[in-house]
């Protein structure tokens, strides 16, 4: 089905399956040829004088009104088809006796021979609560037009689709969304932690206790010369032993590799306190791939700051709530609009 279009209009027909198969749609009148009449309300009128109209005459404007690109919702048994309206109307005598005989073409996706079908269940309660009203054969359901092009999307992209699949692309992108600002937040000093870096190393000495470790701040002359780390970390079972030194920056934009050198620093100095610890370099700040090539080259292990967004979110719901004041994280239930 082609791109959406922002004028086209979207109407439910109800109509013969077999049509929907054949790719047409059907509606009744069938003592009046549509295709004959070139005014549409001389045709209401001679309908009206022949079997009376009623409140119908709106359905049949509708119906010689669509247009091609109009989106057509056949309502079928636990299901909806959704289709692309055609140019033209045309008299189809063979659907006489089912009083379907004026039919317009519609083209509907097909998998394996089979119409595509959408289940009803996987629409809001408020398009299903519309398929349900009873009397109207032709009806125009545009105030539903972004579940509808939601829906249309999903096929176009070859998805099938589901409304929990949406709820869950929705949440992902919000999870996103939420993890983009956060690092944006940390990074550029938008938040109440401590300054001069003492607050980031606070914040993941907290992350790594949550993650089961042992572990402290450590003074800032704990090493000679150049050598630098800021979070000492071990964790302890029965069937390994975990060590941590951890070298930890709150830049912006791109961090260097001074970090890197500091922890290096350490190896050099032989000192034998640490000599069975893994290194890790903890920036709020993005990383090159140089700098990573290089952190590989010395076996130390970097956490950028979207992968430092990504350990508090993992985290969330474990980390103190003072902690989650301090970086603006306020937890209140939300509603999201499907459409």
């Amino acid at each position: 089905m082609p791109a959406e279009s922002n004028d086209r209009k979207y109407y439910l027909v109800r109509t013969e399956k077999d049509l929907v198969e054949k790719s047409i749609v059907g509606i009744g009148w069938r003592d009046f040829k549509f295709s004959d009449y070139s005014d549409t309300e001389k045709l209401i009128k001679d309908i009206d004088k022949g079997c009376g109209i009623g409140r119908a005459g709106n359905q049949i404007r509708r119906f010689i009104g669509i247009a091609k690109g109009d989106i057509i919702i056949v309502p079928l048994p636990l299901c909806v088809v959704i289709g692309e309206a055609e140019e033209g109307l045309f008299y189809d005598k063979n659907y006489y006796s089912k009083d379907r005989a004026n039919q317009r073409h519609v083209t509907f996706d097909f998998e394996d021979g089979k119409v595509i079908t959408i289940n009803r269940i996987d629409l809001t309660e408020a398009l299903q609560r519309r398929l349900k009203v009873p009397g109207i054969t032709v009806n125009d359901i545009s105030e539903f037009k972004n579940q509808i092009d939601t829906i249309i999307t999903s096929k176009n992209e070859g998805k099938r689709f589901s409304w929990n699949n949406t709820i869950q692309n929705m949440f992902i992108k919000k999870e996103e969304d939420f993890k983009k600002e956060l690092f944006e937040n940390i990074q550029s000093g938008q938040t109440y932690l401590r300054s001069g870096g003492i607050g980031l190393e606070y914040l993941v000495k907290e992350l790594l206790d949550i993650e089961g470790y042992d572990a402290g701040v450590l003074d800032k002359r704990a090493f000679s010369s150049f050598a630098d780390a800021d979070v000492k970390a071990s964790r302890e079972d029965r069937c390994s032993s975990i060590k941590l030194l951890v070298q930890v920056k709150h830049h912006q934009g791109t961090s260097g590799d001074w970090g890197l050198k500091q922890l290096e620093e350490i190896r050099k100095l032989s000192l034998k306190d640490y000599s069975d610890h893994v290194l890790i370099f903890v920036t709020s700040a993005e990383v090159t791939k140089a700098l990573r090539d290089k952190a590989d080259s010395l076996s130390i292990t970097v956490i950028d700051g979207y992968g430092l967004a990504d350990w508090i979110y993992e985290n969330l719901n474990k980390l103190r709530p003072d902690t989650k004041n301090k970086l603006g994280i306020c937890e209140v239930p939300t509603l999201t609009s499907l459409y």
